[in-house]
C-alpha cells in the first residue's frame, strides 16, 4: 500500500511525501488519520537539511520539569528515568491509568533533548518519561561500562520500573536517531512479549553497520558527531580509564574507529562485524509483531535515505513508513519564527489512533475499515493508492 501527496511549498519545487504500508484495515485506519497531517506539513521556508539540523541545537525546547528516578542495574551499574511533569496551571490532571510513554534519547543525548517532545505528549494526555541511558543525563558511571548500541538488558529493566510505578497503564515507545536503534532492538528481540504495545522511530538508520562502517552517513556529520562521542567519552574518562585506550579513542576521526576502540574492545568483540551482528537494530526485525512506525526525511544528512529498507514495510500489516522530501534529522521543523517540531505531532497522532483503533476494534461494529477508513480521508493534495506486490 503507497499512499502519496505532492503539493507545492512556496517557491519551492514541488516535493513528495509518502505513506508506505502493507495492506491491512489498521493500516488504513492510521493512515487516514496520518495523511491530512503529511498534506500539511510545510517546512520552515528560510532552512535547508544542514540548517535544519543545526536548529535542533538552538530552538528553545519546551519548558518542561522533571523528576528523577535513578534505576539500579543487576550488574552494579545505573540508568535514569526522567518523568515529566505536568504544568502546575494544567486544568485536568493525568489519572493513574493514563497511557505512558517510554522515550529514547540519540546517541549523546538525554532528557534534556526531548522537553518538546515530553510536552506534546502531555498535551496528547500520556504521561511521559524518558529513559537515559548509563553515563547520560549528569549521571556518573557506577561501574565502567557504557550500554552497547543495540544491548536491551538496561531499557528492560528500566520497562519493569515504569510497570511497577503505575500497573495500570499502557506503555508505548518513542525513539530519536540512535534512540530509535535502541527501540527497534527491543522490539524485534521481544516480540509478541514486547511491554510497549507501539513504537515510533523518528529519523532511524535501520541497519547501522552499513551507515557507519560502509560510508552511508555524510562524511562531515560523520566527523561531527565523533567529537561529540569524544566529548561524552571524555566526562567519564576517570571511570573507564582501566577499559579503554583513551588516548586512541580520542585521535578516531569517524564513529567506525571510535567503536572500534571504545565499544568493541570494551565488551570483548574482535571486530565490528561481529559488535554489530549483535547490536544492529535490524538483527531481529522479522520478529517484530507490535504496530510501527517509522519518520524519515529524505535530506536527512545522517541518516541518509539510501538506508530505507522499503520492501520491509510494502508487505507488513503493521508497520509503516512515513516520508518528507524535506525535516532533515529529528527536526522537521515547520514555522517562520515560532518554530515547532513536526514530528512530533506526528508521533503522538500516530499513537492516538492506534488506541482509538484498538478501542473501536474492541467493541461492536468496528468504527471503520481499511477501504472506508482510505475513502473518506480527505486532502487538498493529489492522493494515489496502489497495492505493493
Amino acid at each position: 500500500m503507497l499512499l502519496a501527496a505532492k503539493t507545492a511549498v512556496g517557491p519551492r519545487v514541488a516535493m513528495t511525501k509518502r505513506i508506505v504500508a502493507g495492506s491491512s484495515e489498521l493500516n488504513g485506519f492510521l493512515a487516514s488519520g496520518l495523511q491530512p497531517m503529511l498534506d500539511r506539513y510545510t517546512p520552515t521556508w528560510w532552512t535547508n537539511s544542514h540548517v535544519q539540523c543545526v536548529l535542533t541545537f538552538v530552538v528553545p525546547q519546551s519548558r518542561i520539569q522533571y523528576k528523577r528516578d535513578v534505576l539500579p542495574l543487576r550488574d552494579g551499574g545505573q540508568a535514569s528515568l526522567d518523568w515529566a511533569l505536568e504544568s502546575s496551571n494544567s486544568t485536568q490532571k493525568l489519572r493513574d491509568d493514563a497511557p505512558i510513554a517510554v522515550i529514547m534519547h540519540g546517541l549523546v543525548g538525554c532528557s534534556d533533548s526531548m522537553r518538546s517532545l515530553c510536552a506534546e505528549a502531555l498535551e496528547h494526555g500520556y504521561r511521559p518519561v524518558v529513559f537515559n541511558k548509563r553515563g547520560h543525563g549528569g549521571m556518573k558511571l557506577a561501574t565502567p561500562k557504557l550500554q552497547e548500541f543495540g544491548c536491551v538488558q538496561d531499557l528492560i529493566q528500566a520497562i519493569a520500573h515504569v510497570e511497577k510505578a503505575y500497573p495500570l497503564s499502557q506503555l508505548y515507545g518513542i525513539g530519536f536517531s540512535a534512540g530509535s536503534g535502541l527501540l527497534c532492538s527491543y522490539l524485534g528481540e521481544t516480540g509478541d512479549q514486547s511491554r510497549l504495545l507501539a513504537g515510533v522511530l523518528i529519523s532511524p538508520g535501520y541497519n547501522a553497520f552499513d551507515l557507519f562502517c560502509h560510508g552511508m552517513i555524510n562524511p562531515v556529520y560523520d566527523f561531527l558527531m565523533t567529537l561529540t562521542l569524544k566529548k561524552f567519552l571524555l566526562r567519564h574518562q576517570k571511570e573507564l580509564k582501566e577499559v579503554v585506550d583513551i588516548p586512541k579513542a580520542l585521535r578516531a576521526t569517524s564513529i567506525r574507529e571510535f567503536d572500534e576502540h571504545v565499544y568493541m574492545k570494551m565488551h570483548g568483540y574482535t571486530d565490528l562485524e561481529s559488535y554489530w551482528k549483535v547490536n544492529n537494530p535490524m538483527r531481529a526485525i522479522e520478529n517484530l509483531k507490535m504496530p510501527l512506525l517509522c519518520i524519515n526525511a529524505l535530506d536527512d544528512p545522517v541518516c541518509t535515505k539510501e538506508t530505507i529498507p522499503y520492501d520491509k514495510f510494502e508487505d507488513n500489516p503493521t508497520a509503516m513508513l512515513l516520508t518528507t522530501g524535506e525535516g532533515s534529522h529529528c527536526a522537521f521543523f515547520e514555522g517562520h519564527l515560532m518554530l515547532k517540531s513536526w514530528s512530533n505531532e506526528a508521533a503522538m497522532t500516530y499513537l492516538d489512533r492506534l488506541r482509538e483503533y484498538r478501542s473501536a476494534s474492541a467493541s461492536s461494529p468496528p468504527v471503520s475499515t481499511a477501504s472506508t477508513a482510505l475513502k473518506t480521508s480527505s486532502s487538498s493534495s493529489s492522493v494515489c493508492l496502489q497495492q505493493q506486490k
